[in-house]
C-alpha cells in the first residue's frame, strides 16, 4: 500500500514539473479555487456560488475540459492526505455534475500535502492549502 501511494505522490510531482503556481483563489481560465475545512470534503456554503460561477463558465464554453485538483494541508499522514485530496476533487466534480456540468469533461487528482501555497506551519497557511483547483486540460 505504501509504494502505491508513493508511486501515486511521484507520479502527482512528475506531472506538477513546470507548472506555474497560481494566486490563492484562482485556477485556470477564470475558474476560481475553493477551500475546505479541516479534515473535511464537503463543500462549503462560501464555496457555493464559486462553484455557480465555474459551472456557468464550464456550460458557457462546452469545449473545455478540466482537471480538479484536491490538496491538503500538512497535518496528517501522505497516505490519509492523499485520500483526503481525492475526496475533495471528487466532491468539487459532483457538485458541478449537480449543476449540470458533462462528467466526462472533468478529471480529478489528488496532490495531498504535495504541493501547498503556502509552505508556513500556521493555521493561516493550513486554510489556505485545504482547496481544490481547476486547471483546464483542452479548449
Amino acid at each position: 500500500m505504501k509504494k502505491k501511494v508513493l508511486l501515486m505522490v511521484l507520479l502527482a510531482v512528475v506531472i506538477g514539473v513546470g507548472c506555474s503556481k497560481k494566486s490563492v483563489g484562482t485556477s485556470d481560465a477564470g475558474l476560481r479555487t475553493i477551500h475546505f475545512d479541516f479534515d473535511k470534503y464537503d463543500i462549503r456554503s462560501d464555496a457555493r456560488e464559486v462553484m455557480a460561477q465555474n459551472a456557468e463558465y464550464l456550460k458557457t464554453n462546452s469545449s473545455v475540459e478540466i482537471q480538479i485538483e484536491g490538496h491538503c494541508d500538512e497535518r496528517g499522514s501522505t497516505e490519509y492526505n492523499m485520500a483526503l485530496g481525492q475526496r475533495r476533487a471528487n466532491a468539487a466534480k459532483q457538485y458541478l455534475v449537480d449543476l449540470g456540468v458533462d462528467g466526462s469533461r472533468v478529471t480529478t487528482i489528488s496532490y495531498g500535502e504535495e504541493r501547498p501555497v503556502d509552505s508556513d506551519s500556521t493555521p493561516s497557511a493550513w486554510s489556505k492549502n485545504r482547496r481544490a483547483e481547476f486547471r483546464v486540460t483542452s479548449k
